[in-house]
């Protein structure tokens, strides 16, 4: 259970409990679609073989956003409206008219709907309770406001905003590979990518190679700066960090995985890892923060 993806916001709740979401996820569960609707949303639990919508460790919690759609291709709805279209064409010795065509596309949705395959998504959010952050596993913007949009209306009063630091991780980038050093915690690794600011948007993408400071420092003397650069915090886990502050592909390196090897089961290695990954995690983010100039 340990999150690829940080999409980091701060959330605003006098008292967001275990019990009190446990109350309020019930009401909006993930069902299955009804015969017309192309999907559904709700909450699941967030581990397998269990009821519960909220897995806890202190003030740790773990919830699971999932959303079922039917899978009707356009291209499929198409060929058979293109069948009825030449049908109807041939009865009235004309070409059907836009308002027409769109009735038989609309017509032909429907009666495939109850047809169509169904694929279910899971995306998942950690709560910190005592630093009132949320923080959801996914690359996909849309995914995170889908979860932040069901979350606000389950939750009555809950109010979230993204998590901001005074200092642009594009500019922090930018100076590490000026020439200045990043924090000890942190050493930069063999990826990165940097973008002029013209209206050309010219990118330079650097992938497992060595970034030699001269080198970037000629891009950058050049106009750009760095929108991603991979890091690695306390030899311990590795990541790469956007200029939006989205962390993305997370990897636990070996120092971790090797003090985690020791459970047997699924049920334990699910539990060992999430303690591990929060317990890392709270640790990386505000020495991240701290680099960053702090939280804005």
């Amino acid at each position: 259970m340990w999150f690829k993806n940080l999409l980091i916001y701060r959330i605003t709740h006098d008292n967001l409990t275990t019990l009190e979401l446990e109350t309020v996820f019930a009401e909006h569960v993930l069902r299955d679609c009804l015969q017309l609707e192309l999907q559904s949303r709700g909450w699941i639990p967030p581990k397998e073989n269990q009821s519960r919508f909220v897995y806890s460790h202190n003030e740790h919690l773990l919830i699971a956003f999932g959303m079922k759609k039917k899978l009707l291709p356009t291209t499929v709805i198409n060929q058979y409206a293109k069948d009825r279209i030449t049908v109807m064409e041939q009865h009235q010795g004309y070409k059907p008219g836009k308002k027409q065509i769109r009735d038989i596309k609309e017509a032909v949705m429907i009666e495939l709907m109850p047809r169509a395959f169904v694929q279910q998504q899971t995306t998942y959010a950690w709560i910190d309770t005592t630093k009132k952050l949320l923080i959801i596993d996914t690359a996909n913007l849309k995914k995170a406001e889908e979860l932040i949009e069901l979350l606000i209306k389950t939750v009555y009063g809950l109010k979230i905003a993204p998590f901001a630091t005074k200092i642009s991780p594009s500019t922090i980038m930018t100076r590490w590979l000026s020439g200045d050093e990043p924090p000890a915690v942190f050493t930069i690794d063999r990826d990165c990518e940097l973008q002029s600011a013209s209206d050309e948007k010219s990118i330079v993408r650097y992938a497992h190679h060595i970034l030699e400071a001269d080198e970037t420092s000629r891009h950058i003397r050049a106009g750009k700066k760095v929108t991603r650069l991979a890091l690695t915090w306390a030899n311990k886990i590795s990541f790469v960090l956007q200029d939006n502050l989205h962390i993305r592909r997370i990897v636990p390196l070996d120092i971790i995985k090797e003090s985690n090897d020791t459970s047997e089961f699924a049920d334990d290695i699910f539990d060992s890892d999430f303690v591990m990954m929060t317990g890392e995690l709270s640790q990386l983010l505000p020495d991240l923060v701290h680099a960053l100039g702090g939280e804005d």
